[in-house]
């Protein structure tokens, strides 16, 4: 018999392979999964307690299949009866994990909890491998990995008798869940993982990690449910968006049928009941592979019928009336409720292809149905809900991103469909009517009331929330701003468009209908047609003359102003701006995805973009999506990089840094330092000042002359240091998402140069006999300063604040000494301070240093679950990634400079060794699997420091 170990070892080394497998490994495959068979068609369905063997095992003599009789201990006994009633597992079956946990681990002298755990984990991770395989072999034929056309051909053909069989059945049962008795299975007494209120809360698992057993069964549960979706696709050989077998066979196989469709339905939700109490990650992400099981399902089945084929739904007469009634019942729980008007929404589509297919045929209650599930869709904005609660989640975003791929692919189905349908396209133009009447046109914002930003999602002026027709063109652009190429050839697309595009009243619907056409612009064919659109006026209010000109307005209201003695600027209006930003992100993504040789003639004046720049009131949000559109022209024409820094020195907000920058200043300058803390600080929100620094790192990116070796850049690398990078843990954040790219950001400008600016020798000698002198001597000019040397004394300044080791020598401890005191200064402050007023002072300092280990000191395991279960994970494992890679920069540049600076400066191995926790903190990231990058960084300082003398 193949373990399901042994099937998922064969499956991956031959599936998973970068190279082609031999012929023994092709043949080994087949024999695995046939071999498989009973216990894939019987998926997680273990033998259940039994009196006779539970009294066997008691008697301490143990008779196993094809095995001697086998003597157990009192310890034994109670471990197995333990596992028994933990699991619901046959009392023989516990005995046999306890051998096998005996092999695997060695249970000689660990105590009986630390046995149970690790017999308990040894059972979950067989049961982990078989749905792995499952999973890996759907994949295999549902996804196109480049596998060759016979083994997925031989994969198909046996994953065809064991859907037959009953494995979506099995696999809904699976996924059914009673919140109330918190039950893996229906009708059965067996917990089937999640256990009763008694059994044991942990496991260990087959690293030998301490893991809590509920969150082990909802991984099962997920990729169970991924199970579901990709069986669903296997099937569906005549659909085009997946590469899939053309297997003639598979057409026999019944796809969901009616039975399942609604025990899928009830599962559905239960699922999303549960939601109520525990919003978890994994858990919404079972409940959206729930919900796409059921919406690919509808599609699926009505895009295959014809007008001398019915659908395999309709053809239960009863199973129409029998849904409908259920569908459209109404609960009083608002998430369940949420869900099922999706599932409304693909019946009314599913009801629409099958009435426009076989409208001779089909039943004359369909058109009624269709019309009442429409009604329930507009009512609800179901659009509303498929945006906030699912799309926009981080369990969406994070999901596996096959799966998230085929939910979007069967969305823009769903999405085509309904916009090409007569009926609902009667309804959606009653929506946009209804929008246009509603909602007001403007309103102003005062010169600092700036809380609201361009990523603030559908706040309408109606406390009633966000219009249907609003949300249906924010839904629209979600789905293909994740798919762009999905947009390839959509003629219903393009004429929603045209019809959205006309008419607007109001900055709502603008806004709305412009984030519409950046997403569509996200593709070189997109981008293309989207110019075009706005070139050529195809729309009476909207085209690109507006953006140019409405800039120019306002630049010449404030000009006009400032000529007047005393008069304040004019206030911004709340519409204009908001209208200008979703303009501008328009112009943007038509100028970083549009054909690169045309779209260098779009635009030759440029200089509009930069005039509203430095004035105060307007809203920081507007200034961000600015200069993101200006940023895209250094990479369209490096021509153009010397010209936009000589408009942004002309009109851009000033970057005042001197040598005591610190120091209040006689009189109040409004440059990026005020905008950042007087401005952007209050209202806790920081676009102007991630958009600065992004073009600035773009600029700078694209310099060629390196022979000022940074020294233009000296200024903006202080303020990046002490204003930005250095208070960014203390301040506060409206969005969490803005923190990071802060973050992101600042450390980008220091990898930067670390990397592109080399130190020379005369540099090293030139801080050395700077360090000659006393405190009281002056730091050179600002323009004579090299940012790197700034950036490493800035670290080496910090280091000086640490607590020294009691035990180091006194050459290991003034070597914590900065650039600009010397080093008995330095180690007779060390003397007299108390390691108290050491530990505060280094609290309070800002230093590039101090913030990286910030940022690194929480750990693998904590990124990975921010990374799984927050929209701005991606930033922070950016962040980590960047942190790590300044650390190797400076381990390697520190190696070089050590003979230079001692005992000034010591290696950075020296000041990890400080505290090892540091240490550990770096290696650690050795573990994270979720970027190569960042395990390949977490291996090089390891690499490096393994040869530190001081670790040694």
């Amino acid at each position: 018999m193949v373990t399901s170990r042994q099937l998922l070892s064969t499956i991956e080394t031959v599936l998973l392979s970068s190279s082609p497998p031999s012929p023994s490994q092709r043949i080994e495959l087949i024999h695995s999964i046939r071999a498989s068979l009973p216990s894939l068609q019987n998926l997680l369905l273990f033998t259940p307690p039994k009196a006779s063997d539970r009294a066997e095992v008691q008697s301490k003599e143990v008779r196993l299949a094809d095995s001697p009789p086998i003597s157990l201990d009192e310890q034994d006994v109670q471990i197995a009866i333990k596992l028994s009633d933990d699991l619901h597992l046959n009392e023989k079956e516990c005995v046999r994990l306890l051998l096998s946990a005996n092999q695997e681990w060695g249970l000689m002298g660990r105590q009986p909890l630390e046995i149970l755990r690790l017999a308990s984990g040894l059972w979950y991770t067989e049961r982990r491998d078989l749905i792995t395989a499952l999973y890996t072999l759907l994949r295999a034929v549902v996804l196109d990995q480049g596998l060759e056309i016979d083994i997925v051909t031989d994969i198909q053909k046996f994953l065809e008798g064991l859907i037959n069989s009953g494995l979506r059945q099995r696999l809904i049962t699976l996924l059914k869940v009673v919140a109330s008795e918190i039950m893996f299975e229906l009708n059965r007494e067996e917990p089937a993982g999640l256990g009763g209120p008694l059994c044991e809360r942990y496991v260990l698992d087959s690293r030998g990690a301490l893991v809590e057993r509920q969150a082990v069964v909802y991984r099962e549960r997920l990729v169970l449910g991924h199970c579901l979706v990709l069986s669903n696709l296997v099937v569906r050989t005549n659909l085009p968006v997946f590469t899939i077998s053309t297997s003639e066979q598979l057409h026999s196989i019944d796809i969901l049928g009616p039975k399942d469709v609604k025990d899928a339905f009830s599962a559905l939700k239960d699922s999303a009941a549960e939601l109520r109490e525990n919003n978890d990650t994994v858990k919404y992400q079972i409940t959206f592979s729930l919900l796409f099981s059921i919406v690919i399902a509808f599609m699926s089945d009505a895009l295959s019928t014809m007008p001398d084929k019915a659908s395999i739904l309709s053809r239960d007469v009863s199973f129409g009336k029998e849904f409908h009634e259920i569908v459209m019942a109404v609960g009083n729980d608002p998430i369940v409720e949420g869900f099922v008007g999706v599932v409304r929404l693909s019946w009314a589509v599913h009801l629409m292809l099958i009435h426009n297919e076989r409208a001779s045929s089909a039943p004359s209650t369909y058109l009624g149905w269709l019309n009442s599930c429409l009604e329930f869709v507009f009512s609800k904005n179901t659009f509303q809900f498929l945006l906030e609660k699912i799309l926009r989640t981080a369990s969406y975003q994070n999901d596996d991103e096959d799966v998230v791929y085929m939910y979007n692919a069967y969305l823009h189905k769903l999405i085509t469909c309904f916009l090409s349908n007569p009926l609902s396209g009667d309804k959606v133009k009653e929506s946009k009517e209804k929008a246009m009447s509603m909602l007001n046109s403007y309103r102003t914002i005062g010169s600092h009331d700036f809380g609201q930003d361009s990523n603030s999602h559908s706040q309408l002026a109606l406390e009633s929330g966000p219009l249907p027709f609003i949300s249906l063109l924010e839904f629209v652009s979600e789905v293909y701003q994740k798919e762009p190429e999905l947009l390839s050839g959509n003629d219903v697309l393009w004429t929603f468009v045209n019809f959205a595009g006309e008419d607007h009243t109001n900055f709502q619907t603008l806004v709305a209908f412009l984030k519409m056409l950046s997403t569509l612009a996200s593709s070189k064919e997109g981008a293309s047609k989207v110019y075009e659109l706005l070139q050529n006026k195809a729309f009476r209010s909207v085209g690109w003359s507006t953006l140019f000109d409405c800039l120019s307005i306002y630049d010449e209201k404030f000009k006009q102003s400032l000529q007047i003695t005393g008069a304040m600027l004019p206030e911004f209006q709340e519409g204009d701006a908001k209208a200008l930003v979703a303009y501008l992100n328009v112009f943007q993504k038509v100028m970083e995805n549009g054909d690169p040789i045309v779209r260098r003639s779009w635009f030759p004046d440029i200089e509009p973009l930069f005039k509203l720049l430095s004035y105060e009131n307007v809203p920081p949000y507007l200034k961000g999506a600015l200069r993101n559109a200006i940023a895209t022209f250094v990479r369209v024409s490096p021509d153009l990089k010397d010209t936009i820094w000589s408009y942004l020195e002309r009109y851009d907000l000033p970057v005042v840094v001197g040598p005591h920058a610190s120091q209040p200043m006689a009189t109040q300058v409004y440059d990026m330092q005020f905008e950042l803390n007087e401005i952007e600080a209050r209202v806790e929100r920081y676009p102007s000042t991630i958009s600065f620094l992004n073009l600035l790192n773009t600029l700078i990116a694209e310099e060629k002359d390196v022979g000022d070796r940074g020294r233009r850049f000296v200024g903006i690398f202080k303020f990046i240091h002490d204003h930005v990078f250095g208070p960014f843990p203390e301040r506060a954040y409206a969005d969490p998402c803005e923190k990071w790219q802060l973050v992101v950001a600042c450390l980008q400008h220091f990898h930067m140069i670390l990397s592109m600016y080399d130190i020379q020798e005369e540099d090293m000698e030139s801080v050395v006999n700077q360090s000659q002198f006393s405190t009281a001597t002056q730091s050179l000019p600002l323009q004579a300063q090299l940012p790197i040397l700034e950036l490493i004394k800035a670290e080496i300044k910090e280091l000086a604040r640490m607590p020294v080791n009691k035990n180091a020598s006194i050459v290991e401890s003034i070597y914590f000494s900065t650039l600009d005191v010397s080093a008995s200064m330095m180690f007779l402050e060390l003397q007299e301070m108390s390691s108290s007023a050491v530990w505060l002072d280094f609290m309070s300092g800002k230093t590039i240093f101090r913030n990286i280990m910030g940022i690194l000191q929480p750990g693998a395991q904590f990124v990975i679950t921010e990374r799984t279960n927050q929209i701005y994970g991606n930033l922070l494992e950016k962040a980590v990634q960047l942190s790590l890679e300044i650390i190797i920069l400076v381990l390697e540049k520190d190696l070089l400079l050590a003979d230079f600076w001692r005992p000034l400066y010591q290696p950075l191995d020296i000041i990890l060794s400080q505290d090892h926790h540091q240490i550990v903190a770096l290696l650690e990231y050795v573990r994270y699997d979720f970027l190569p990058q960042i395990q390949q960084s977490s291996i090089k300082i390891m690499s490096i420091l393994r040869y530190a003398p001081i670790l040694l």
